[in-house]
């Protein structure tokens, strides 16, 4: 049986950059790449909706061009293709393969600093398959 606590503790999606960081050294070491995932937090509360798609859209662009060097060709998030750089997926979620760790850290600056009105959560996972990892894009 439930408790009320258990009940009503709703566990928080997403990691910290530091663990962010750590796991992707452990992926990196093992694979040579890692997805590093992020996710608008309340998004629903954010109107007019259509303003927050043009501005993640923006912003996408802007990490694919500003963090190029960082973000090969990969197929980590889907095996049958290749892609490159950060996708959206369902709408305010996005993931891309990245080649170092240092990623993390300049990524998550630049957006708070450039997006600093959006409130985003961050993780870190080995592929696209590893659930536990990929939490926050579903």
């Amino acid at each position: 049986m439930e408790t009320m606590k258990s009940q009503n503790e709703k566990h928080e999606k997403g990691a910290t950059i530091e663990q962010c960081i750590n796991k992707a050294d452990k992926f990196i070491d093992k694979n040579g790449l890692c997805l590093f995932l992020f996710d608008v937090k309340g998004s629903k509360d954010y109107k007019p909706r259509q303003e927050l798609q043009d501005r993640l859209n923006n912003l996408l662009a802007e990490l694919n061009t500003e963090f190029d060097e960082y973000l090969p060709l990969n197929n980590l998030a889907v095996m049958i293709h290749e892609e490159k750089g950060f996708n959206t997926l369902l709408g305010d979620s996005s993931w891309a393969g990245i080649n170092s760790s240092k990623a993390i850290t300049e990524i998550s600056d630049y957006i708070s600093k450039n997006y600093a009105d959006i409130n985003f959560r961050y993780d870190v996972a080995e592929d696209g398959y590893d659930e536990e990892n990929t939490k926050i894009a579903k």
